[in-house]
């Protein structure tokens, strides 16, 4: 009989992350204990821990001191809608909340939306310099800004442009100046940077600390990271990091498609 290299706790995941989104584990159902594991799956100690160590980091389930592992009680999913290309920060606004079935629901009356921004010149970390083309020595105007809804924080984005680019311009800081919150694309333009391109890069991971304690969700949730670039002639001129709870949100993007004519 062949053999398999696949850890053996993997077994154990799959089978109660199964269960757990078909619903057979309800929110709120007790999950089986590490002994339970043991004894249920045939597994040691070790597969037993690391199954529902992975389960908490997924944020499927939580601990609870004293009592054990639950599944954990998700808030209903929203939509960040892809709709504000040219707002500074995120392109990405609260839309309507999803329905049960998955179609979405009118958004609530007079939901109350509030911006958080925070601007200062600092030498960037190293991925971001290489992606700027700054030399050694070379600061980037770093603004980070905190979108949140009827006090909920929302989403978090942090903007970094090469500071030289606008340096002793009414523009040089974003949010300030005649050109004040109206983006990236028309505060360049104001010093004669023509932006002629924009690419978003969507991923997800585990959220950091900072990140976690910004968006008041747990150390390790899962979160959406869109890495969006402004580009001249190739060369980014800005680059922001948008990072959304992935199990509060779901991002939508609408394309118009037009009649092609021959």
């Amino acid at each position: 009989m062949g053999t398999t290299s696949e850890p053996v706790y993997l077994r154990v995941l799959e089978d109660l992350r199964s269960r757990i989104r078909s619903g057979l584990l309800e929110p709120g159902a007790r999950v089986p204990s590490r002994n339970a594991i043991i004894t249920n799956y045939g597994v040691g100690e070790t597969a037993a821990k690391h199954a529902l160590a992975v389960l908490m980091a997924e944020g499927l389930i939580e601990a609870k001191p004293g009592s054990g592992c639950y599944v954990r009680k998700t808030p209903a999913t929203g939509f960040l809608e892809h709709d504000r290309p040219q707002f500074p920060g995120s392109p990405f606004g609260v839309a309507e909340a999803a329905s049960p079935d998955g179609q979405g629901a009118d958004p609530p009356a007079g939901r109350k939306l509030a911006w958080e921004h925070q601007t200062e010149q600092l030498l960037p970390p190293t991925p971001v310099a290489r992606r700027l083309n700054l030399g050694a020595g070379e600061l980037a105007t770093m603004t980070k800004y905190l979108l949140s809804a009827d006090g909920e924080p929302v989403q978090l984005a942090t903007s970094f442009e090469p500071a030289q680019l606008t340096a002793g311009t009414q523009v040089a800081l974003p949010e300030q100046g005649p050109l004040a919150g109206r983006g990236v694309i028309e505060r360049m333009r104001s010093v004669g940077v023509e932006v002629d391109e924009v690419t978003e890069e969507v991923a997800v991971r585990l959220s950091a600390r900072a990140d976690a304690a910004a968006l008041s969700i747990q150390p390790g949730s899962p979160v959406f990271v869109i890495e969006r670039t402004h580009h001249r002639d190739g060369q980014a001129v800005e680059y922001t990091e948008i990072v959304v709870p992935a199990d509060r949100f779901k991002l939508r993007y609408r394309f118009v498609v037009s009649e092609t004519r021959r």
